[in-house]
């Protein structure tokens, strides 16, 4: 069992037999090469969006190249959930979806039954215990967490850390083992199970095409760029859904203790950072030298975004790095638009006040 309030992403990810989408042979344009000779932009997009792990930023990327290039955007009608059995907003531009990045807890038969068969499958994690404290703090402080609430503030994290075995007794819950909740472990594995862990990390590689870090964030996003054939414009961000808490340090026996305690995300982030590592070591073509030119773009869009008195429109030319695009204030403000209001823009959506955030 876990200890989610958003449990029914389980059952209806994994359990639902209704779904509201029937799979479709679709033609991709995911491998169409244009009359020049250069392969088209990727716009089938499957998204893992991670529990506290930089994907409200992500997400919000992956909403803004879906209205920039008119895609359809898989959205429930209500809420914030993908499952099997929810009831999404119809597509608008063709017969199927294009990009999945709404939360979903992994399943490899709703993402296929969602999306056309060539999409390109991408998630992110982050080191677990960085992902533990700001889950803590975001849980117990916005959603009023029961378990969290119950933790003496004083040392907060430390009890949590110390005393699992009182206040998160669970496998699963918003502050252990959560990755391994989002990418759909099964809930009886223990430390004793290697082979098998290992096993399904392996099956993870196989479904992913990449898997993102936020240490290594802008880095991921070039390889994205990369792999998608996309432009540099589309993968500018500004990052969203920050929470700011003081540095914690573990004792060496506390650090221990939550290692082993939340070993299926520890296995999760040192198998996937070492895959990651692997990739950006093999990159070519300048890669390290398109990375401090995006981002210096980064800087300058924060600069732009943040500065309410400048020009209408910043302008990024390199030729080496693709064609020239624009940052306009519109792009700003929806670079600055949070999962809800994001949501509220599409068609049939019905806004919830009493939704909760991820």
């Amino acid at each position: 069992m876990s200890d989610y309030e958003d449990d029914e992403i389980h059952n209806s990810a994994v359990n639902g037999a209704n779904f509201s989408v029937t799979p479709l042979n679709v033609t991709s344009r995911n491998a169409r090469i244009t009359e020049s000779g250069t392969p088209e932009r990727v716009t089938h997009v499957g998204f893992l969006k991670v529990h506290k792990a930089g994907s409200t930023t992500m997400q919000n990327l992956l909403f803004r190249f879906g209205l920039r290039y008119k895609l359809n955007i898989a959205v429930p009608k209500k809420g914030n959930i993908v499952g099997y059995s929810t009831p999404l907003v119809p597509p608008r531009y063709s017969d199927h979806y294009d990009i999945l990045a709404c939360h979903t807890m992994y399943s490899k038969n709703l993402y296929a039954k969602l999306l056309p068969t060539d999409a390109v499958r991408i998630a992110i994690i982050r080191e677990p215990f960085e992902r533990m404290v700001s889950a803590a703090f975001y849980y117990r402080d916005v959603w009023k967490s029961k378990y969290l609430k119950s933790i003496p503030p004083s040392n907060f994290i430390h009890n949590l850390v110390s005393l699992p075995e009182k206040y998160d007794k669970k496998v699963f819950s918003k502050t252990k083992n959560a990755m391994g909740y989002d990418f759909d472990f099964p809930a009886n594995m223990t430390l004793k199970h290697k082979d098998q862990i290992q096993n399904y990390l392996l099956t993870l590689e196989k479904d992913f095409e990449l898997v993102m870090t936020t240490d290594k964030f802008d880095e991921s996003l070039v390889l994205l760029r990369r792999r998608l054939n996309w432009s540099i414009g589309d993968i500018v961000y500004y990052a969203i859904n920050k929470n700011l808490h003081q540095v914690i340090q573990l004792s060496a026996r506390e650090h221990n203790k939550f290692k082993r305690t939340s070993f299926l995300d520890y296995e999760i982030y040192e198998y996937f950072s070492s895959v990651l590592k692997q990739k950006l070591k093999s990159a070519e073509n300048d890669f390290r030298n398109e990375v401090a030119f995006f981002k210096n773009c980064l800087t300058k869009v924060r600069k732009f975004c943040d500065n309410k008195r400048v020009q209408s429109y910043i302008e990024f030319n390199n030729p080496k790095w693709g064609d020239p695009f624009k940052i306009t204030k519109t792009d700003c403000k929806l670079m600055m638009t949070k999962e809800i209001s994001f949501l509220n823009r599409f068609e049939d959506y019905v806004p919830d006040k009493n939704i909760k955030m991820f």
